[in-house]
């Protein structure tokens, strides 16, 4: 049998199936619903999980990182806590999808780079520039990677009907956060690039290879000026502008 050197001997199916072997139960027991918010921050996972009423499931990561299972408008969805940066994320969300996901909204935190930013305000956002290193391992680097133009627009439509600020663009993910140089980011300002993160570009790069729908909503939580970094992640306009945005996207996620 001719097999491509390009398929992949390791299969987040393979995972999947140890963890069962592991826990002596079914594969089928570990299935998860197919809609799921990806969160990063603690307080973004507990403010989803508070919203969708949901029960913390020992799926396959326990403690280190919490899943829970809530109901939206008569629909399962799951609330995901993973691991900050593009590998650990991807790594979760491979295993994920195995298990049954196939739309993702990821709920995050960015930092602006745009002047017109605000800690506080909400970006959807469109396409990622790849500069983390998991996304190459996908696709080349010239391919580029963006949301799910249907999900994007419903949230910008709930947005939009509910008087909320918010911009619409790309942002920056990369993998080095203390290699944000004054000339990276003044070129990424020039070519209209709102924020920077760590792991949105991965997540859609992924979301294209398996073929699943993916899109982000970002809050600014910090703001890369000429000069400084202005640190503000637990400040009260961030946390306020998470909870507004979670209402929509499970407004959106849960959407027949």
């Amino acid at each position: 049998m001719d097999v491509s050197e390009d398929e992949s001997i390791s299969k987040p199916s393979d995972a999947v199936r140890y963890c069962a072997d592991c826990r002596k139960v079914s594969v089928e027991s570990l299935k998860i619903p197919e809609r799921l918010i990806l969160t990063y921050q603690r307080s973004t996972f507990d403010c989803a999980k508070e919203l969708v009423n949901g029960r913390c499931v020992d799926w396959l990561y326990g403690e280190s990182q919490p899943f829970c299972v809530g109901r939206k408008n008569g629909l399962d969805v799951g609330v995901g806590r993973f691991w900050i940066g593009a590998p650990a994320a991807v790594a979760t969300l491979e295993e994920a999808i195995t298990c049954g996901v196939n739309t993702i909204v990821e709920v995050g935190i960015s930092g602006g780079i745009q002047p017109n930013l605000q800690l506080g305000d909400v970006i959807v956002v469109t396409g990622a520039v790849r500069d983390e290193g998991t996304s190459h391992h996908y696709f080349p680097s010239h391919v580029p990677v963006e949301s799910d133009i249907g999900l994007r627009n419903m949230i910008i439509e709930r947005l939009t009907k509910e008087g909320i600020r918010y911009f619409v663009g790309p942002v920056w993910s990369t993998d080095a956060v203390y290699r944000e140089t004054r000339g990276k980011i003044q070129k990424i300002k020039k070519e209209g690039v709102l924020a920077v993160n760590m792991e949105t570009s991965a997540v859609f790069a992924i979301a294209k290879y398996r073929n699943v729908r993916a899109a982000s909503v970002q809050v600014i939580s910090d703001v890369l000026a000429e000069n400084n970094w202005h640190i503000a992640f637990g400040d009260k306009s961030v946390k306020e502008s998470t909870r507004i945005l979670m209402k929509i996207v499970l407004e959106t996620i849960s959407h027949r």
